[in-house]
């Protein structure tokens, strides 16, 4: 637990960053072009990358050093982010130098989210999983409230530029952490096919067991209507709430308060917790904040919302990824772990795209309600389902 706790220390500048620059991205591409439409389409793009390569991602987690990947993604992330400090700062920060910025970090996180998740399952026992999960959410959600907050003081003094610039130097923790240290060996993957035989295993696997299938649907839905949305929070801010870059950090940060307490609350009591009572508990709290926050027209009343719309995510996200990643073979983790964020991370500009579609037919934010009661009623079937099958909690 020594080395989960060092690798902690590492992961949390980068998280830090990673929340300045997706806020700093949306709002750089509304100030530039002032197009909900364009903020969509950057959104689309950082999360279009996790469709086509999460896949291939799990493959090479499953074949090669999990920390070597993660390192070279990692240096991917920060360079990308110090090319959109330069670009925001002289003035060149068109649409289409967003859009390739916005593919490369997606590409990035592609590979960086499955081997990451893998590696923590590699350094703790099972028996923890849903502590580690747990505390890996909390400090997210830590860096959630921290990182918009100083983004939004950036943005309204020294302008985005500042925001990527940090980002590119909050990488540069991450990798001594993944440098200095040994890291366990998993289990190797069995060879003689090929990627793409290693590939199709992974498919079989996940497809033909009925816990890792309930959690990959759930995990599908999630991502396209739970977190698709979320590029549109600076449409929000502007014409719900009408306020700017600082109100907008402020809903990010907000919304990491609710996730922060859960996920302490979670990390306490999770030798007590079965994962599908999380999911009874994540699956109403997530739809109902959701489906309200689409409703309100004041920042007072929105607070709640974020709050439940956060801790919720938390809880159906940390119960969800535990399950996967205790349940799948470890020769199998990263793969199955990248069916899982092929769904959740990959799901999202899907989402954006059908919402922003659906934008020309109705409100934007009716179409996000009625997402909100989608991703509510899947995350409860999906908490029966694991209840049929899940073993006790630990002791």
């Amino acid at each position: 637990m020594e080395l989960f706790r060092h690798y902690l220390w590492g992961l949390a500048p980068l998280s830090l960053g990673t929340w300045m620059q997706l806020v700093a991205l949306g709002y750089l591409t509304l100030q530039v072009t002032g197009s909900a439409t364009a903020v969509g389409l950057v959104g689309a793009a950082d999360g279009i990358p996790a469709i086509l390569l999460s896949l291939p991602a799990g493959t090479a987690g499953d074949r090669w050093p999990r920390p070597r990947v993660l390192a070279a993604a990692s240096s991917a992330l920060g360079l990308t982010a110090l090319a959109l400090a330069v670009a925001a700062g002289t003035g060149r920060a068109s649409l289409p130098v967003l859009v390739v910025a916005a593919v490369m970090l997606g590409s990035a996180t592609a590979f960086d989210t499955p081997t990451r998740q893998a590696l923590v399952a590699d350094m703790v026992p099972r028996r923890h999983l849903l502590g580690a999960a747990a505390v890996t959410g909390t400090m997210g959600s830590l860096t959630r409230i921290l990182g918009p907050a100083l983004a939004g003081v950036l943005l309204g003094t020294v302008g985005p530029a500042a925001c990527f610039a940090a980002m590119g130097a909050l990488v540069v923790p991450y990798l001594v952490v993944l440098g200095r240290n040994r890291w366990p060996r998993p289990a190797p993957s069995p060879g003689g096919g090929g990627a793409v035989a290693e590939l199709l295993a992974g498919l079989r696997w996940a497809a033909g067991d009925p816990m890792a299938r309930a959690v990959l649907v759930a995990g599908a839905v999630l991502g396209v209507l739970g977190v698709g949305y979320m590029p549109f929070l600076p449409v929000f801010a502007r014409e719900h709430l009408h306020g700017g870059g600082q109100v907008l950090g402020v809903m990010y940060s907000v919304g990491g308060v609710g996730a922060l307490l859960g996920g302490v609350v979670v990390s306490v009591l999770s030798r007590r917790l079965r994962r599908s009572w999380l999911l009874l508990v994540a699956a109403p709290l997530y739809g109902a904040s959701l489906f309200t926050l689409t409703r309100v027209t004041s920042l007072p009343l929105a607070v709640p919302c974020l709050a439940g719309v956060s801790l919720g995510f938390l809880a159906a996200n940390t119960a969800m990824l535990a399950t996967l990643q205790g349940h799948a073979p470890p020769a199998l983790r990263n793969r199955v772990l990248a069916l899982y964020a092929l769904g959740y991370s990959g799901g999202g500009p899907l989402g954006t795209l059908l919402y922003a579609g659906l934008s020309t037919v109705v409100s934007l934010f009716t179409a996000i309600s009625v997402g909100a009661v989608v991703v509510g009623a899947t995350l409860l079937w999906c908490a029966l389902r694991l209840g049929q099958v899940e073993p006790g909690p630990s002791r």
